[in-house]
């Protein structure tokens, strides 16, 4: 018996070991690079990383009116990638804003509700990426301002942004802004109050889903796609849709979408 007690004990040692072992070298591992405008061009840097992106793109930024950026963005949409952008109220009729053109081309934008400043500037990317400094997206911060912009790639930092941002995207949007928005755009205003009519409900088996399927029906981009696919065969098959979850790509804003657009997923 104390044999055995001794062995627990020291299996217990070296699974804390192994832990913080893999701990310290993920950490290691975690890399910041650093831009200056004037000098470093960070536009090229952002608009590389846009091109990157397999899933999604969430952005917060205090001032958007960087045509430059805005295009990769739409490209970033028509590859399958969810680009959300959240905005302060000042870009709702703001002459250079970008947003009204991103509404058109059919990416999802909100508004502060913030009756002050949402100053925030910072957008990630596929959970992988974390861009974020002084630099707002505008052709003055990087040609005329002294800015800086960081690429963060630490899993741990990149998560407490993530949860900023969907407080952000669920908790503090002004409807009314937003509304008025996309009627300065000229377009459909999407449903985002409690009272509006719910969509027609669509059920997808993730275990049976074709790629063609879990494209058309979840709105993911290609890549994601694949991913799906790979973790199922990797699996034998989801014994849960909260399976999905081990991709870090899926986060709670597309399980929050596809409640929202009426998708049910099952696994048989």
């Amino acid at each position: 018996m104390p044999q055995n007690k001794r062995q627990i004990k020291l299996t217990i040692i070296l699974l804390l070991t192994i832990i913080l072992i893999s701990q310290f070298f993920l950490i290691s591992l975690a890399k910041t690079e650093v831009y200056f405008s004037l000098y470093d061009n960070p536009q090229k840097e952002i608009i590389k990383n846009i091109n990157q992106a397999e899933a999604f793109i969430n952005i917060a930024m205090y001032i958007f009116t960087d045509r430059e950026i805005a295009l990769p963005l739409v490209k970033a949409r028509e590859r399958g990638v969810k680009v959300r952008v959240y905005l302060d109220k000042e870009q709702v009729e703001y002459q250079y804003s970008q947003s009204r053109f991103l509404v058109q081309k059919g990416i999802k934008v909100r508004i502060s509700s913030n009756n002050y400043t949402m100053h925030h500037k910072f957008a990630i990317i596929d959970n992988r990426i974390l861009l974020i400094g002084s630099y707002n997206w505008t052709f003055s911060a990087n040609n005329r301002n002294d800015e800086n912009l960081m690429v963060v790639d630490d899993p741990e930092i990149i998560e407490i942004f993530q949860n900023q941002f969907e407080k952000l995207w669920f908790d503090r949007y002004s409807l009314e802004r937003t509304r008025q928005l996309y009627q300065i755009a000229k377009m459909d205003f999407p449903s985002l109050a409690p009272t509006s009519p719910k969509p027609e409900v669509q059920t997808i088996n993730i275990n049976t889903a074709s790629q063609d399927e879990l494209i058309k029906i979840l709105k993911i981009s290609e890549p994601l796609d694949w991913k799906i696919i790979a973790l199922r065969d990797e699996l034998g098959g989801f014994k849960e849709p909260q399976a999905l979850t081990q991709l870090p790509e899926l986060t709670n804003l597309e399980w929050e979408e596809w409640e929202e657009g009426g998708i049910t997923i099952t696994i048989n």
